[in-house]
């Protein structure tokens, strides 16, 4: 069956979720087991516990809120692609700063019936600066 939007509503509530807990290891669990971020800077972080890693640092930078925007999402039985627009906010001592990006996300149906992430890249929008973190 076909991954709907229903449940990709489901994967953004639980993002959010694990920002606001800041809980690393949701966010991590939300990927398959060799999903990889392909950040903007070139970097690429491959597997859940490098993914849980490098998700505590955006947390400890202060990563505070996420908003997403889907443009444009289709799926099949086994892979789904997601396209849209974020903005992540940081916020420390210093102040608030929106990191703003063009995403497309493969989605990946697992062996156990579950819907996760793949494959994440994204481009920065220019203007835009976290003060470190990638996202």
């Amino acid at each position: 069956m076909a991954y709907s939007r229903e449940q990709l509503a489901e994967v953004h509530a639980a993002v959010v979720r694990s920002i606001e807990q800041k809980d690393a290891a949701l966010f991590a669990s939300l990927y398959t087991q060799d999903g990889a971020l392909l950040m903007p800077d070139g970097q690429v972080v491959q597997g859940r516990t490098a993914i849980e890693r490098v998700f505590s640092e955006w947390l400890d930078l202060g990563f505070v809120q996420q908003e997403v925007e889907v443009v444009e999402f289709t799926s099949d039985n086994l892979i789904a692609v997601e396209e849209g627009r974020a903005a992540g906010t940081f916020r420390d001592d210093a102040g608030e700063t929106v990191h703003c990006s063009n995403y497309l996300i493969v989605h990946r149906l697992e062996a156990d019936g579950v819907w996760r992430m793949h494959r994440d890249i994204w481009t920065s929008i220019g203007g835009s600066s976290s003060q470190g973190a990638s996202y």
